[in-house]
């Protein structure tokens, strides 16, 4: 029993060390961003799975409970995907699965996930995860200010307790109330944008072990 025991031990220890190295970890961005191939059969069952990451993707920011549970509460009513580039008028309350590009005109209280480039003319209270740049006319204007992950540039033009979380840069010209995550490139005509250095959400960034 003792030997078995010893065996099971060294194969768990095993097992740890290589899901500890760099190359095999996982990060919740890279897993959202994979949501549109990933998705299960039912509108149900993605809503289910695409909430669980964000749970973990906000608590990854280390948000303030209010802030936190206003996030956590967006619970979409409906999935949208669309394989060409996705174009919509209003949308809220939903899923939205992107295979590529997506331009919204009005998003609220909606998870929006993007592996190509996005762009939000009206955008309040959503959680925005894309590969590419992000480009959003008005954040915040119609709810609270949206969590906007991006791989790319982030670029905003009215940002009001806007959180960003962009390595490659977020500029705004007006920016109220906002704080960005990983962003070391961060510009504004009017308003301070702080900055708040955590665990990678990418692998890419791991990779490239550059911090803000």
């Amino acid at each position: 029993m003792s030997t078995l025991r010893g065996h099971v031990h060294a194969v768990s220890t095993v097992l740890l060390a290589v899901l500890l190295l760099p190359g095999c970890a996982t990060y919740v961005g890279d897993r959202l961003l994979k949501l549109p191939r990933d998705a299960a059969a039912t509108d149900a069952d993605v809503i289910e799975q695409t909430r669980a990451r964000v749970r973990e993707l906000v608590e990854s920011l280390g948000l303030p409970g209010e802030r936190a549970a206003k996030l956590l509460e967006i619970a979409p009513t409906g999935v949208i995907r669309d394989t060409q580039p996705l174009k919509s008028e209003f949308i809220d309350r939903q899923l939205v699965l992107a295979e590529g590009d997506a331009d919204i005109a009005f998003a609220s209280n909606c998870i929006i996930i993007a592996p190509g480039i996005l762009h939000v003319s009206h955008s309040g209270n959503n959680v925005i995860v894309a590969d590419g740049d992000v480009d959003i006319s008005h954040d915040g204007s119609l709810a609270q200010g949206s969590l906007v992950v991006s791989r790319g540039r982030v670029t905003i033009g009215h940002a009001a307790d806007t959180l960003v979380y962009a390595p490659g840069g977020v500029e705004i010209s007006h920016a109220n109330g906002v704080r960005a995550f990983n962003t070391p490139d961060r510009q504004s005509s009017w308003g301070e944008i702080d900055n708040l250095t955590i665990k990678p959400l990418f692998r890419e960034e791991a990779r490239s072990g550059t911090r803000p």
